[in-house]
C-alpha cells in the first residue's frame, strides 16, 4: 500500500452488456400493443438474460410476406389499368368525335349562308299592274298627309333667318283682305329641306302647314284670283304642297299639257295624281303610263314621248343614301316643277 493512497471501498459497478436489438418489422406493418413498463423492482441483470432469448424472425418474415401479398392482392393488375386506359381513351374519343360533327356541321352552315349572301335575290315576278297600283296608293296616302299644307314660292331667305310664321301670317292676311294682324294659326312653317342656295340662286319654298283645313282652303280659292301676289316688294306665288313624285309625273307629263294649251284644250289636274279632259261629253284621263297612248290618240294629239315615271322615280331596296348633290338636284326640280303657267287649274 503506498503511503497516502486513498483506498476506495466502494465496490465498483461491473460493466453492463450491451442490449441486443430485438424488434420485429410488425411493429412497423401490424398494430400490436406495446409492452408493459418493466417494474423498477426487477433486477438489472434481468435483461442480459432476455437478450439472448427474442421471438424468431422467420415467423415475422412469413406474416410479413402475408401481409404483403394481402395488400398485392388488393390492387389494380396491369390488365385492370389497361382496361381502364381504354375506357378512358373511348369516352374521350367519343366526345371528340362529337365536337368535331357539330364543328363540321356549323362550317356547312357557314359556307352556306355565305354562298347564299352573295347570291342576288330571286326577282319578284313582274307584275306591272299591281305596282302601279301600289305606287298610286302610296303617293295617295303622302298627298294626303299633306293637306293642310301650302307652299310659298319667291320669299327672300334673310341673314339671320327670319320669324317666317310672322310674315307669312301676314302674306295670308293680305291674300285674304284681312287686317295684317290678324290671327293666323300655323302648326309649323320651315324652308324646304335641302341646302341653301348660293348668292342669284332662287330661295327655297316655304312650307307651311295650318292647323284649319278650312282657312287653308279659303286661301287657296283666293289666290285663285292671281297667279303672283306682291308683298312687301316681293313677287310671291302659291302652290298645293305635293309629293316629289307627283311632282315628277306632272313634269313628265308637260309635253302633253303644252299639246293641250296649243289647242286650247281645258284640262284639269285629279287627286292625287291625274289628267283629266273632258271632250265631246266624254271624259279622258292619264292616271298610269300605260293610260297615255289612248289618251293622245283619243284627242287626236301629235305624238309625243313620255318617259315611265313610275320606273325611274321608283328605288330599289337597300339603295345606297342619297347624296348631297342628289338631295341639290331633288331641290332644283321641286322648285322648276311648278305647275304649268299656261293653265290656272295647275296653280292652287
Amino acid at each position: 500500500m503506498g503511503r497516502g493512497k486513498r483506498t476506495s471501498t466502494d465496490p465498483k459497478t461491473p460493466a453492463r452488456p450491451l442490449r441486443a436489438s430485438e424488434r420485429s418489422l410488425d411493429g412497423y406493418l401490424l398494430h400490436t400493443p406495446r409492452p408493459a413498463a418493466c417494474s423498477p423492482a426487477a433486477p438489472k441483470m434481468a435483461d442480459a438474460a432476455s437478450s439472448t432469448s427474442g421471438p424468431d424472425p422467420t415467423a415475422a418474415i412469413a406474416r410479413l410476406e402475408l401481409r404483403l401479398e394481402s395488400i398485392l392482392a388488393g390492387m389494380p393488375t396491369k390488365t385492370d389499368l389497361a382496361d381502364m386506359l381504354s375506357d378512358l381513351h373511348a369516352s374521350v374519343h367519343r366526345d371528340v368525335e362529337e365536337v368535331r360533327g357539330e364543328v363540321t356541321e356549323l362550317g356547312s352552315r357557314v359556307s352556306r349562308l355565305e354562298r347564299a349572301a352573295e347570291e342576288a335575290p330571286p326577282l319578284a315576278p313582274a307584275n306591272p299592274e299591281a305596282y302601279s297600283e301600289l305606287r298610286r296608293l302610296v303617293d295617295d296616302v303622302d298627298n294626303r298627309g299633306r293637306r293642310n299644307n301650302l307652299r310659298v314660292r319667291g320669299l327672300k331667305e334673310l341673314d339671320p333667318p327670319e320669324q317666317l310664321e310672322e310674315v307669312l301670317c301676314r302674306f295670308f292676311n293680305s291674300v285674304l283682305g284681312r287686317d295684317p294682324t290678324s290671327a293666323i294659326e300655323l302648326q309649323r312653317a320651315h324652308r324646304a329641306l335641302r341646302p341653301k342656295p348660293q348668292d342669284g340662286d332662287p330661295p327655297r319654298d316655304v312650307v307651311c302647314c295650318f292647323a284649319s283645313y278650312r282657312l287653308k282652303e279659303q286661301i287657296v280659292k283666293h289666290s285663285r284670283n292671281a297667279r303672283t301676289w306682291d308683298f312687301e316688294g316681293q313677287s310671291l306665288e302659291l302652290y298645293q304642297d305635293l309629293t316629289p313624285f307627283t311632282l315628277a309625273a306632272r313634269r313628265h307629263l308637260r309635253p302633253i299639257t303644252q299639246a293641250l294649251t296649243l289647242r286650247h284644250i281645258p284640262y284639269r289636274w285629279g287627286f292625287p295624281l291625274a289628267l283629266t279632259v273632258r271632250m265631246d261629253g266624254a271624259t279622258h284621263s292619264i292616271l298610269r303610263p300605260r293610260d297615255v297612248p289612248d289618251f293622245v290618240a283619243a284627242l287626236r294629239l301629235p305624238s309625243v314621248d313620255v318617259q315611265d315615271w313610275e320606273q325611274r322615280e321608283s328605288r330599289r331596296p337597300g339603295g345606297p343614301a342619297r347624296s348631297q348633290h342628289m338631295l341639290q338636284r331633288r331641290g332644283a326640280e321641286e322648285a322648276h316643277a311648278g305647275p304649268d303657267r299656261d293653265n290656272p287649274d295647275e296653280a292652287v
